[in-house]
């Protein structure tokens, strides 16, 4: 079993905020949430009691199921 441990910083509006760290090791969750974490990606809340999950694709205003 490997891990890594891999740290990631929150940039808003130019400026560094919070940050996040875990070890990535085997789990498949945290494997996932390392390559998000590491594609520029965009963070949106919403509700707790949704259904989006992984799949799902955002336009900029709505989420939709996959196709």
């Amino acid at each position: 079993m490997s891990s890594e441990h891999k740290r990631w910083v929150f940039i808003v509006d130019g400026e560094v905020g919070p940050d996040i760290h875990f070890e990535s090791g085997d789990n498949i969750q945290r494997q996932a949430l390392a390559a998000a974490l590491s594609s520029d990606p965009k963070v949106v809340e919403v509700p707790m009691d949704s259904d989006i999950n992984i799949g799902w694709t955002w336009d900029g205003e709505n989420f939709y199921p996959p196709q």
